[in-house]
């Protein structure tokens, strides 16, 4: 096996491989890249077992090939080739013997592995296919990946909720006290029978990968699930169901609807936020006509802190309901629009925070803290 390849975009394919490879592994394969060399085209693969990646890289190849290399080692050495008179690294292989060249005198040496004892690519069988953009997967990712649950005891909560119908694509997480959905329109989408549940590290890394017009190929298996771009591929096992029945949360009725400015709303929490409570973050919200009261105190200190500002409400008579400040102000962060609605029925139901606009296909849920009087 041998190729010459442009440093940079070696580097690049590493440093996108190298996030499948496993920080602590009995399969001491696992710590390793394989690289395989057809014509001008080289694959580097690196997988864990649950997450997979493989990335394209156009080379001048001179000898096909496949090797497995150790991963942190052969990355270490290629990050650290800092000097801008390397522009092209020279790699060959023989009897697993694997040479790196960047200069005349320079040079590293790393004894590979047969690339046959490699875990291969589980092949997807019987698979549902979707296509998105970079951008649209962006979008899908950014209003729903911060509400994904860390709690090792609901791993369903875990991932990302994929769903796919006849109206488009949706994807939801939640990790109990929090809900973020975006949809998706498409025309003739590919129906997923169930949804499925996408660890959220498979999206990251894709995104990472990708640009923003590249076309993304999503295929859906019982089992996995494949995210195929030109240059790269992620695959990924996804998280077994049932996702819990998000839809039972959500009212579907309001008593109560605030409409606020975004900027200004958000401004206030970050201002009356120092002096709530560290542990419990509950932001007081009383509103009184078109008046809402923002105030937060913390009695280990004997501090307190209060804002106001004018919005529009409609409901009767007076109202207070109690937020955790900073998953409030991350959600009003991610409501890009001018004005802003806070949806509800009592002090202790959901609250739907949803942003005004057309078009703009994504709410969130967020569950009140219980007020002491």
């Amino acid at each position: 096996m041998k190729f010459k390849v442009a440093k940079s975009a070696f580097q690049d394919a590493l440093q996108s491989a190298i996030s499948a490879i496993p920080n602590k592994s009995t399969l001491q394969i696992l710590n390793n890249f394989a690289f395989r060399l057809e014509g001008s085209l080289l694959e580097v693969t690196a997988t864990d077992l649950d997450l997979g990646i493989r990335v394209k890289v156009e080379v001048e190849g001179e000898r096909d090939g496949a090797v497995v290399v150790n991963a942190r080692k052969l990355f270490d050495l290629i990050k650290n080739l800092v000097s801008p008179s390397i522009s092209t690294i020279d790699f060959e292989v023989q009897d697993y013997l694997t040479t790196i060249r960047w200069s005349e005198h320079g040079k590293a040496n790393i004894t590979g592995f047969d690339a046959s004892d490699f875990p291969p690519f589980p092949e997807l069988e019987d698979a549902e296919n979707l296509v998105v953009s970079g951008t649209e997967l962006a979008f899908l990712a950014d209003k729903t990946l911060f509400a994904v649950s860390t709690d090792t005891t609901r791993l369903t909560l875990n991932g990302v909720f994929l769903e796919s119908n006849e109206k488009g694509i949706s994807i939801v997480s939640t990790d109990g006290h929090r809900l973020g959905k975006a949809n998706l329109e498409q025309e003739n989408p590919t129906s997923i029978k169930n949804g499925v549940i996408v660890p959220p590290k498979a999206i990251q890394h894709v995104l990472r990968s990708v640009s923003n017009d590249s076309n993304i190929e999503v295929s859906v298996s019982d089992s996995y699930i494949m995210f195929n771009s030109d240059s790269i591929q992620v695959i990924s096992k996804l998280i077994e169901g049932p996702y819990p029945k998000y839809e039972n949360v959500i009212p579907k009725n309001f008593e109560r609807v605030i409409q606020a400015n975004t900027l200004e709303l958000l401004n206030k929490i970050r201002s009356v936020m120092p002096m709530a409570n560290p542990r419990t973050r509950l932001i007081r919200f009383q509103v009184d006509g078109n008046t809402l009261d923002l105030s937060a105190s913390d009695s280990n200190i004997g501090g307190d802190s209060f804002e106001s500002l004018a919005v529009n409400h409609e409901g009767e008579g007076s109202f207070s309901i109690g937020f955790n400040g900073q998953f409030i102000s991350e959600i009003l962060s991610m409501c890009k629009t001018e004005e802003v609605l806070l949806k509800m029925n009592n002090p202790v139901g959901a609250c739907i925070v949803e942003p005004i606009g057309e078009g703009l296909n994504f709410f969130f849920l967020l569950m009140p803290l219980r007020l002491i009087e």
